[in-house]
């Protein structure tokens, strides 16, 4: 990974895909986009029971809409197989649910939490993108 981003500059360079323990894929980000999107991806949720829940919607040109198809467009290069992705690269649209979380909450050394309880602000609920390029949050 490299340098710290600003929000407004995440490219596919910025992010990571790796696997955990358990072979499952794994997107890092950089902290401070981490965190952004980790907030949105908590704010406005709707909860449908059964965990189920969706975020509000996040317009095309939105940070969170130009995030969540720099993560796709990296997990796609380096998981083109995985469920949902395969949908994006013909559509346009789909969903990840593999974990994604900040720099400093990973451990790629043992591939799990870091300390889970001390970056709790770093882990991202589920990203979706829609065919209009909106996105949300949810499960």
């Amino acid at each position: 990974m490299t340098s710290p981003t600003t929000v407004d500059d995440l490219a596919v360079a910025h992010v990571t895909v790796t696997l955990d323990q358990w072979e499952r894929p794994v997107v890092v980000l950089p902290d401070d986009v981490a965190a952004r999107l980790a907030v949105s991806s908590r704010t406005d949720v709707r909860d449908y029971g059964y965990c189920h829940f969706e975020s509000r919607r996040f317009d095309a040109d939105t940070y969170e809409a130009r995030v969540i198809r720099t993560v796709f467009e990296a997990v796609l290069a380096a998981h083109p197989d995985k469920q949902g992705l395969g949908q994006y690269e013909r559509f346009g649209t789909g969903y990840f649910y593999g974990w994604v979380v900040g720099a400093s909450g990973w451990d790629s050394t043992v591939r799990t939490w870091r300390d889970y309880d001390a970056t709790k602000g770093l882990p991202v609920d589920g990203i979706h993108l829609h065919h209009d390029g909106s996105s949300h949050f949810g499960s």
